[in-house]
């Protein structure tokens, strides 16, 4: 497991710790809440590289038919010559 030293508002910290039971609850909670946001950050991270792929996929999946069906112009024939 990583530990990483991070700051917090002290201010906010004094005002959540009230609801905690003591300072392990308080911890760990935190813990929690980073690990969900940092799930959440790399599932739309993939999510977007999927949409990227996807979008590559379909252009080039677009041309290549373009020019296969002749109707490619003269500069996206140049992408496929070997």
């Amino acid at each position: 497991m990583c530990t990483y030293n991070i700051s917090l508002n002290d201010a906010l910290v004094e005002q959540a710790r009230p609801a905690f039971p003591d300072e392990t609850a308080l911890q760990q909670w935190m813990q929690e809440q980073i690990s969900a946001a940092l799930e959440r950050f790399l599932s739309k991270r993939k999510e977007v590289e999927s949409e990227q792929k996807a979008m590559v996929k379909e252009s080039l999946t677009t041309a290549f038919n373009e020019l296969h069906s002749g109707q490619a112009k003269k500069n996206a024939r140049s992408l496929f010559a070997q």
